[in-house]
């Protein structure tokens, strides 16, 4: 090659590295030092100096505690040949970035150089983070999305087996009334003592599927968001001895032992003073100790007691227990009580109902600042906990009286 080509390949050589897209510096080491003889402008650029010479691989070291979990730019990563996909490097004005570096030796008339070949690549982490969490977030989602499927899935199934149940329901005191009627209608009874028989027979199916038609009722109002309260501040230790009054035929009945916790001497007459709506109360109260009896063994025995306690936060409440000596709800069949459109053991043993008084009562609980809980023990009975709150803990919207207590029934 002649003198001239040689100089314009020269020539072309130093702008394709001074131009290069990727940054290249040049370093020769003399004893233990490193010394700056070239840098192109792109590495300039992405180290923020204005000349070469200006630069000192001291100034490229990051902070210990900067370098978190990269590799961290050093006198020790450039002491031989290699390639370091990602690396952390601090620039002049004290920022940092993270670069892919190639780091090559050589000597030219035995002037030990280093070349350094860089690029910053802290955009493309960045992006490649947010991509990852997008991802993240993606799949979350589809993960949720197949949740929420598989819940309408089974809220699918349980409305089926709940309009089965409720059909089931309210056509047998249906059928019963019908029947009974149009022997009355027939005059087919053969005596007074008989005719009494078949009214009382009507008036008590027409109470059973009343009650029926309210459990539905209440579970579309609370479902809906639409069910009225009106709390008043009352003495809820006698409210429940004169609930727990209207239980004892059933009890005895059903040769139920029904027995009250009886409280001290010296306290006997205090009052346990709580917030709750009168109504609702009863319908909560109503409904477990009902199911204390129905549940229970032969014989059994049913404790109604009471007590004020302070919660984990500092709240005061009146706790009403209702323990009975059943068969007790097996861990499996647990979820299953305050479980809407299900009811514990087979459809066709339960009790006559609905299933949804115990998820109806703990609704109704909640919405008054309360809580219902259970424990249970399998050969040895189950205990329902009624917290009522001592204090005001709801907007003042919902402390008020009400002027017609039947009228929300007929709603």
């Amino acid at each position: 090659m002649n003198s001239k080509n040689s100089g314009i390949a020269n020539t072309l050589y130093q702008g394709l590295v001074e131009n290069s897209v990727v940054g290249q510096i040049v370093l020769e080491s003399v004893g233990d030092r490193f010394e700056t003889i070239f840098a192109n402008s792109r590495a300039r650029e992405i180290l923020e100096i204005q000349i070469a010479s200006s630069l000192k691989i001291e100034d490229m070291i990051p902070e210990p505690d900067r370098r978190g979990s990269y590799v961290s730019f050093g006198p020790e990563v450039i002491d031989t040949d290699r390639l370091i996909p990602e690396i952390l490097i601090r620039k002049s004005n004290g920022y940092y970035f993270v670069a892919s570096l190639s780091v090559n030796h050589t000597t030219v008339e035995d002037r030990r150089l280093i070349m350094l070949s860089f690029q910053d690549i802290s955009t493309e982490k960045k992006l490649s983070r947010e991509l990852r969490a997008k991802q993240a977030e993606i799949e979350r989602a589809y993960a949720e999305l197949l949740e929420q499927n598989s819940q309408l899935r089974q809220l699918d199934q349980a409305k089926d087996k709940f309009i089965a149940l409720t059909t089931h329901e309210l056509r047998t005191p249906l059928s019963a009334i019908l029947a009974t009627a149009d022997v009355l209608e027939l005059k087919l009874y053969e005596n007074d003592e008989q005719r009494d028989e078949f009214i009382h027979t009507i008036a008590d199916q027409g109470r059973h599927l009343m009650e029926l038609v309210n459990d539905i009722l209440d579970f579309a109002k609370i479902r809906a968001g639409k069910m009225d309260f009106f709390i008043e501040q009352i003495n809820i230790k006698k409210l429940v001895l004169q609930l727990s009054d209207g239980f004892l035929h059933m009890a005895e009945k059903d040769n139920i032992t029904l027995s009250f916790d009886e409280p001290s001497a010296e306290n006997s007459t205090d009052p346990i003073l709580a917030w709750v709506d009168v109504l609702r109360f009863r319908e909560i109260f109503n409904n477990v100790l009902s199911n204390a009896i129905k549940y229970n063994r032969p014989n059994g025995a049913v404790k109604v007691s009471w007590a004020e306690f302070v919660n984990d936060e500092s709240q005061r409440f009146a706790r009403i227990t209702v323990s009975d000596t059943g068969f007790g709800i097996p861990d499996d069949k647990a979820s299953a009580v305050f479980n809407e459109f299900e009811t514990i053991g087979n459809v066709a043993l339960h009790h006559k109902g609905t299933g949804l008084g115990m998820p109806i009562s703990r609704r109704l609980v909640e919405s008054m600042g309360g809580k219902l809980t259970f424990k249970s023990e399998v050969g040895h009975g189950t205990s329902f906990f009624v917290d009522i709150p001592l204090d005001r803990v709801l907007g003042d919207q919902f402390y008020r009286s009400r002027e017609d207590a039947e009228s929300d029934f007929a709603a």
